[in-house]
């Protein structure tokens, strides 16, 4: 049995598809497991979906306010990633971003252990920038991305899903929800966002007439500051996170931030958008996707500076024909098979000379 390590953290967009290709690898006879930062919310996530889990001290390194004990907390969590490595002996490692990936990205560049790298954004993370001249792949869900990186083979692969649907109605019963009511799911990213929260509250209450329904997932840390702000607003609930196959399987309209992985899994679920890209994002590349998206009929776009609109543009949104034309156009830029082409690259690689899992010695 082939051992496969991923390393990834940090946020869902990065650790999500980690684990849709890691369930499906599973499934085809490979043994995964997962390194991440100690305490992060891959350690959590990992948990959950039954993967076994490795953790390293990491940091995140700030280019605009740097901290001098991020850069030793990463060192610290490369040594004990090469020691993992060479315990494990994995015949490939696969990096899919943030911060969390350095330890177990560079610990394989460092023990020689096959490397493949996966890049969803339009502008390439700073573990995608240093350790793509040392992969045996490089994998982009973009293809603009190739002017932005180098790489000694590059190959094209939509961003990675769970394959996994819930019936409408059981997921609404799994979630807590009416069966019947058109659903906005709001979603702020992993850890929720502030202003979004705050322009959704403050919407329900220009909304008092609809009445929308809607599922918020807060992020823990605005939990009970979101629910006394919506306090006596009906068919509203808040929840710190929530499972993701079962929110977008009961969604019929979402309101979410714009990175590539967002996209995708709403391209998937078939569920039209209203994004609001996060402005401080590098290259500004959540705008770039989200427009794309809109562009595609898939939905709207609003800036951060425009959030005063946001209860004209959902209650558009909500009129069953403009919800219902993006939602057939989201389901048209849907990313299935991108887990099944990413494990017949993992299988290629697997047979390819120098991917045996023996592991060499550093210089």
């Amino acid at each position: 049995m082939s051992r496969l390590l991923f390393a990834t953290g940090g946020s869902g967009g990065h650790i999500y598809p980690a684990l849709a290709v890691a369930e499906l690898a599973r499934s085809r006879g490979y043994e995964v497991h997962l390194i991440g930062q100690s305490g992060g919310m891959e350690e959590r996530l990992s948990a959950e979906a039954g993967v076994p889990f490795i953790g390293v001290a990491s940091g995140k390194l700030d280019r605009q306010r740097p901290d001098p004990t991020a850069l030793l907390r990463s060192l610290a969590g490369v040594r004990s990633a090469v020691a993992a490595i060479r315990r494990l002996r994995p015949a490939l490692v696969l990096g899919f971003g943030g911060f969390a990936s350095f330890p177990g990205t560079a610990a394989a560049v460092l023990t020689r252990t096959p490397l493949l790298l996966h890049e969803q954004n339009a502008y390439p993370g700073l573990v995608t920038r240093l350790l793509a001249p040392f992969a045996r792949v490089l994998v982009l869900s973009q293809p603009a991305l190739t002017k932005r990186t180098r790489a000694r083979r590059v190959e094209i692969i939509p961003y990675p899903v769970r394959e996994r649907r819930v019936e409408r109605s059981e997921a609404r019963r799994l979630l807590g929800l009416p069966a019947e009511g058109t659903l906005t799911l709001v979603m702020g990213g992993s850890q929720g966002s502030a202003a979004l929260n705050d322009a959704v509250v403050a919407a329900l209450e220009e909304l008092r007439d609809v009445r929308p329904l809607v599922l918020h997932s807060t992020g823990p840390v605005h939990l009970e500051k979101v629910r006394a702000a919506a306090a006596g607003v009906t068919n509203y609930v808040a929840r710190p996170y929530v499972d993701a196959v079962e929110a977008w399987s009961a969604a019929d309209l979402a309101i979410t931030r714009a990175g590539f992985g967002t996209l995708s899994e709403a391209a998937y679920f078939g569920v039209p958008l209203i994004t609001v890209p996060l402005p401080t994002a590098a290259e500004n590349h959540q705008l770039h996707n989200a427009r794309a998206f809109a562009d595609a009929g898939a939905g709207r776009v609003l800036e951060q500076r425009e959030l005063a609109e946001l209860p004209k543009v959902w209650r558009e949104m909500l009129h069953d024909s403009t919800r219902l034309a993006a939602a057939t156009a989201a389901g048209a830029l849907s990313p299935r098979g991108a887990a099944t082409r990413f494990v017949e690259l993992i299988d290629e690689l697997n047979e390819t000379p120098g991917a045996s899992g023996a592991v060499q010695e550093t210089r």
